[in-house]
């Protein structure tokens, strides 16, 4: 369940919508590609779509914002080619207490309706909404994409710093993300002067590093 509770109003946590390039880069691949945040009345996506000659991947979460928390609705992955292919759709149906998956990983899972649990994108927004609010350390779960249910993340402010997309300057939060008995380590570089966007973020791990980093903002607000 969700420990801690957002204590400012919907309208204080407002996150703007915005359009904007970022690179990912891991091992296999390094790829640029266009990221957005669209809302229509109460319905909301984040999706990040991308492609060269060797790959494309697109990445699809949509939800609902109901008092300060993220309902989300599904969260779809399409990954080619071959080397790193993944397919798969994440349906959450909270009236039911369910959460399926089918592709890549088929599983269902049951969960409480009192049970909080975010996907790895619609998490970002919790994150800014927390931040903004002025919390420095809290408990998020997410949803595990190979087996279904979910794991318990603490994230935690651990620095102030500079952070530049090109030449321009930003006062950025460094956020780190951890859970007991794993050597996984997710960092998190958001910026103030945006509403706490992401600038970058750094996954690593003893086996892999996968780097997200904004390189334009298209539009914002």
């Amino acid at each position: 369940m969700l420990t801690i509770l957002i204590t400012c109003n919907f309208i204080a946590c407002d996150i703007p919508e915005y359009e904007a390039k970022y690179r990912f880069e891991s091992e296999e691949i390094s790829i640029t590609g266009i990221r957005q945040f669209k809302k229509n009345k109460n319905n909301y996506e984040i999706r990040f779509d991308a492609s060269n000659l060797l790959a494309s991947m697109m990445f699809s979460s949509k939800f609902n914002i109901d008092n300060n928390i993220v309902i989300p609705k599904t969260y779809d992955i399409k990954i080619k080619p071959k080397f790193l292919k993944r397919d798969q759709l994440v349906i959450f149906n909270k009236q039911e207490g369910l959460i399926q998956s089918s592709g890549q990983n088929p599983w269902q899972t049951t969960m409480m309706k009192s049970d909080a649990v975010f996907d790895p994108l619609n998490v970002q927004i919790m994150i800014r909404m927390y931040i903004k609010s002025g919390l420095n350390n809290f408990v998020l779960n997410i949803l595990d994409m190979q087996e279904g249910g979910f794991k318990e993340y603490v994230f935690e402010i651990k620095n102030i710093e500079k952070c530049f997309v090109g030449e321009i300057e930003y006062k950025c939060r460094i956020l780190e993300r951890s859970r007991e008995n794993t050597d996984r380590i997710v960092t998190y570089y958001l910026a103030e002067e945006l509403d706490f966007m992401f600038i970058k973020i750094i996954d690593s791990s003893p086996d892999k590093t996968n780097t997200l980093e904004l390189k334009e903002i298209l539009s914002f607000g």
